[in-house]
């Protein structure tokens, strides 16, 4: 497994947010975490990334690559993430090649700047960008929140790293850009990469995702396939809030795409 989480608890002062919960992604798959606003995904997605509050505490095993990694540290080998807030992702005084290229070089797939800012153009295409130079040569607040969310997308890819935790990386997009990060995270996967996927959009889920696990309140409700999900023997609440999110998929892409597509 890539990443092996079991019983995950985090709790701020008297309040338990997280509850005993388990989650498993091989390399090479996608698998969504999937609850409604408040559900505590995007608290167990900075836990598994060494980024939650100050005042949390919290409890469980984690397993990166077959390796324990203590839930208390912050900085994790093996894990990269694409965060919600673009802002506060991205330094707001650095231009985005000074950000991104020294992400390429410490990650070994590029030697030196020249084959990184070619590396670094090719990924920016892959997720939509027409004019790559101009990006590079930005700062962040002079770019929109959704190419914002794109380069952070970017940067998360270029670490190639053996865990990927996507929280919510399709919020702030329009439908062509969505499909396009889809694809970008597809390549991710066929390359090995384990991904999850902290989203409440499930048809984005299903395009990308074999598999899911339905979150509320901070326990798991239940897990498996999107056709168990939405079957009668799925949990209930689980079963309402799939079918409730569920729409038609664009014919554009569709799950399994091959990743040179």
């Amino acid at each position: 497994m890539s990443l092996d989480l079991r019983r995950l608890s985090v709790r701020i002062g008297n309040r338990t947010l997280v509850g005993d919960v388990s989650l498993s992604v091989a390399a090479g798959e996608a698998v969504a975490l999937i609850g409604a606003s408040g559900s505590s995904k995007s608290l167990t997605a900075a836990a598994l990334t060494g980024s939650l509050p100050a005042a949390a505490q919290v409890s469980g095993h984690l397993r990166i690559e077959g390796h324990e990694v203590p839930l208390s540290v912050r900085r994790r080998s093996g894990v990269s993430a694409i965060r919600q807030d673009s802002l506060t992702a991205l330094h707001p005084l650095v231009r985005i090649d000074r950000q991104l290229i020294p992400v390429l070089l410490r990650s070994g797939k590029a030697h030196t700047r020249p084959a990184a800012m070619a590396w670094m153009t090719s990924l920016l295409e892959e997720v939509g960008f027409t004019d790559p130079w101009r990006v590079l040569q930005s700062f962040p607040m002079e770019l929109s929140g959704g190419q914002r969310q794109r380069v952070c997308i970017v940067q998360a890819l270029a670490c190639h790293a053996a865990v990927l935790i996507a929280d919510e990386p399709t919020t702030a997009l329009d439908v062509v850009a969505q499909q396009l990060v889809i694809r970008a995270l597809q390549r991710a996967t066929a390359a090995g990469a384990g991904v999850l996927l902290i989203t409440h959009d499930v048809a984005v889920a299903a395009l990308l995702c074999s598999r899911a696990v339905v979150i509320a309140e901070g326990a798991v409700l239940d897990h498996g396939s999107f056709e168990h999900l939405t079957s009668e023997t799925a949990h209930p609440v689980a079963r309402t809030l799939l079918r409730s999110g569920q729409h038609p998929v664009s014919p554009m892409i569709t799950r399994g795409s091959n990743a040179a597509a």
